[in-house]
């Protein structure tokens, strides 16, 4: 399946919105999206796929905060990588550039996105004094990407925008407040003033784990132990556990059994595996044990999926 929704100018942009918090859902994709103010837009994203999709754009000036729940892409864009979960991205940009993703099929896609175009600042006065002057800059410079595990504050900021109540009155104020605390966290982002948490980790912590989950999915069946995982690294088992957690609000260990079962059921589903062949390819000793955490998991056994 392929998937083409191009922006290729504010006023296309701008053309997926009936009037100011009234929410538009573009038919292909379940795109949402909302012009909170004069070149602020918030657009959400929420969809289930059983096939892999081609999704382009045609990014413009404009400064970016993403925040993905769920969902795993590739991009074929030089300069950017695919998205993961329980990540936050803030990227910026002074030109246009042609973007590819390609969206993956093995989990649903949940992304909430802030997009500021240098026409906000010349239709709002909020940003009056220095506050944005990190924000403006940004859209003045080339490409620049960065990302950084979701928090629990950004993650039920984003929950909130895609369960926005049915009452559009309602709806209007929930969508407007959750597109300005997105705001304030980009302008934070870009500021390098992100406020520190408890449970927050060093930069070396977090690029450490951010390295550790892109090896899960690299490779799930080889990861035979969190103990091996945690050498690979140099450090303890303990402090992978607790930097992962941290990280991404998910046990180590139950995030590498997502990964190996959604990986058999692609080798099953994709491939034309036999259920043996997919179970010990995802890195299962033993067939019966697939069958019993993917019929746990699913709800249904994996032989249905070769019928």
């Amino acid at each position: 399946m392929s998937l083409a929704h191009r922006h290729t100018s504010l006023a296309e942009l701008r053309a997926l919105v009936d009037s100011p918090f009234a929410p538009t859902r573009a038919g292909a994709g379940g795109l949402v999206s909302v012009e909170v103010e004069a070149g602020l837009f918030l657009l959400s994203r929420e969809m289930a796929i059983d096939a892999p999709f081609v999704f382009e754009s045609e990014s413009f000036p404009a400064a970016t905060l993403s925040v993905v729940l769920d969902g795993q892409a590739t991009s074929e864009t030089r300069g950017v990588e695919g998205f993961r979960p329980n990540e936050v991205w803030i990227a910026s940009d002074n030109e246009r550039r042609p973007c590819r993703t390609v969206v993956h099929a093995d989990r649903p896609v949940r992304t909430v996105e802030l997009v500021v175009t240098p026409e906000w600042f010349d239709a709002t006065s909020r940003h009056a004094g220095s506050s944005f002057d990190p924000l403006r800059e940004a859209m003045e410079r080339p490409l620049s990407v960065t990302r950084r595990p979701l928090d629990a504050h950004l993650k039920r900021v984003a929950w909130q925008v895609l369960q926005a109540p049915a009452a559009p009155g309602v709806a209007a104020l929930v969508l407007e407040s959750r597109g300005l605390d997105l705001l304030v966290a980009l302008v934070e982002g870009l500021g390098d003033s992100a406020p520190a948490t408890a449970d927050a980790l060093r930069a070396r912590d977090r690029d450490r784990i951010m390295a550790v989950r892109a090896r899960i999915d690299a490779d799930p069946a080889t990861v035979a132990s969190l103990a091996g995982l945690a050498d690979e690294f140099g450090v303890s088992p303990s402090k992978l556990k607790r930097d992962f957690f941290s990280a991404f609000a998910s046990c180590a260990g139950a995030y590498v059994n997502e990964r190996r079962l959604m990986l058999g059921r692609a080798l099953i589903e994709r491939e034309g595996l036999s259920v043996s062949q997919a179970s010990y390819r995802a890195g299962y000793g033993h067939p019966s044990n697939f069958s019993t955490a993917f019929r746990r998991r699913f709800g249904f056994a994996p032989s249905q999926l070769t019928r």
